[in-house]
């Protein structure tokens, strides 16, 4: 229990309405879409079928994607098989993205058959302001041969400089057996341009006899807060002023929560009523 209100917060209550005239003009935060490569494809060559192949679809610009391809080359001899899918979506403060990759090759016929399947899904992004994110997510590989197939998933986030910030991959196990990884990441990013990326594939390039198959797919939703966002109505304003306001002072003892602690020092104060009105709208 708190007592009375310090000097210090007395002040800052009285220097608020001042600051907000300030940072009244202050854009509102948000997730920025500058560019995006999202697509499904397929590529097969089955050389005693005399044949290959190939399909593919791609997002137009930030609208919603939502596709599938499946191709299919053969003849008795043997066949080849390919698939890619994606559902996906990009808004004001998240990305969610289901995709998978696979691909079969068989025939009664010893030869080397290539089959190809793949998600591939990359946005490019603006954070105006400085900003807090959190990525749940689940990728799986798996495969009837390892390693001669090939097949994996991963997802990474990096910075305007190429930097990777985080990767997670996965491969399949011992054998080819199935094989994934559950994904719980947070962290804090400034303000600047970050790029996040998922691939989830399967290569086939041996010899059939006998069937042959690898699948791997990525599952995740990336989440952008605002720093100083305390209501978590995705913008910073007079309740989230009002929140840290009535939490000045000393955090309390763990494991409660300090929600208004936004540098994390221990201590609600003036570092973090700056950094909420640097971040206001």
């Amino acid at each position: 229990m708190r007592g009375q209100p310090s000097t210090t917060k007395s002040l800052a209550i009285l220097a608020a309405p001042a600051i907000l005239l300030v940072c009244g003009e202050l854009a509102a935060q948000t997730m920025i879409p500058l560019d995006q490569q999202r697509m499904v494809s397929t590529f097969l060559i089955v050389p005693q079928c005399l044949g290959k192949t190939a399909d593919g679809d791609s997002a137009e610009g930030f609208d919603p994607f939502d596709s599938t391809v499946e191709t299919v080359l053969g003849c008795d001899s043997g066949f080849g098989f390919g698939s890619g899918s994606q559902q996906s979506q990009i808004g004001a403060s998240s990305m969610t993205a289901i995709g998978s990759g696979s691909s079969q090759a068989g025939g009664p016929v010893p030869n080397t058959i290539h089959a190809f399947g793949d998600s591939f899904f990359m946005v490019t992004f603006e954070l105006p302001s400085a900003s807090n994110f959190a990525l749940d997510g689940l990728i799986s590989a798996a495969s009837s041969k390892d390693p001669v197939i090939f097949a994996g998933a991963a997802i990474l986030l990096r910075d305007s400089a190429n930097k990777v910030l985080f990767i997670h991959s996965v491969e399949p196990g011992p054998g080819g057996e199935p094989n994934s990884q559950v994904i719980e990441k947070t962290g804090a990013l400034q303000a600047g341009v970050y790029t996040l990326q998922a691939d989830a594939g399967s290569f086939i390039d041996d010899d059939v006899p006998p069937m042959l198959s690898g699948e791997a797919s990525f599952d995740f939703t990336f989440q952008i807060s605002v720093v100083g966002d305390l209501d978590g109505d995705g913008t910073v304003g007079i309740l989230d002023l009002l929140i840290l306001l009535s939490s000045w002072g000393p955090c309390p003892d763990p494991p409660d929560p300090c929600p208004a602690d936004l540098d994390i020092d221990g201590t609600v104060g003036i570092f973090d009523l700056l950094a909420l009105l640097a971040n206001w709208g």
